[in-house]
This record gives structure tokens, C-alpha cells and sequence, in this order.
């Protein structure tokens, strides 16, 4: 059998394939995991605290405990949501 040739383009597919599994696992990671599997009552994610510093809601928890930066009681949780 001839030996293969191939071109600087069929170099880039495995480029091609690793800029888009880390675009999917970053799909994945913000919008199933972060609003679908992380309640109100969870820790507050490094995506809420980068959202936080911008005044974008980017977590289930409302802004005024991403904020504050700290874990608070579920009493708490439920007042700052009714304000």
C-alpha cells in the first residue's frame, strides 16, 4: 500500500474535536449542572461569585446572598428571595 499524504488541514481536526469537547463539558457544566442540579440551599458557585461582581444572576441563588458571600440558613434564603 502507498504511503498516505496528507494535507496541514487534516492536522486541525484534532484541534477542531478538543475546542469543542471543552465548549460542550462548559455548556454542561453552567447550564444543567448549575441551574438544574444546585438548589437554593447549596453552597454558592464560583459562576454565582464571577456574576456577583457584576450584578448578573448566574446560580439559583438570588444576588443579595451571592453578595454576601457566605452560607446562610434556609430561613434566610427565604426572606431574601421574598424581598
Amino acid at each position: 500500500m502507498p504511503k498516505q499524504e496528507f494535507n496541514p488541514l487534516d492536522y486541525t481536526g484534532p484541534l477542531v474535536v478538543g475546542a469543542l469537547f471543552c465548549v460542550a463539558l462548559f455548556v454542561i457544566s453552567f447550564f444543567i449542572i448549575n441551574f438544574f442540579c444546585i438548589t437554593k440551599y447549596d453552597d454558592i458557585t464560583k459562576f454565582e461569585l464571577m456574576g456577583g461582581r457584576y450584578g448578573i444572576r448566574l446560580g439559583p441563588h438570588p444576588l443579595v446572598i451571592v453578595r454576601k458571600g457566605a452560607f446562610m440558613a434556609e430561613e434566610d434564603v427565604d426572606d431574601a428571595e421574598s424581598q
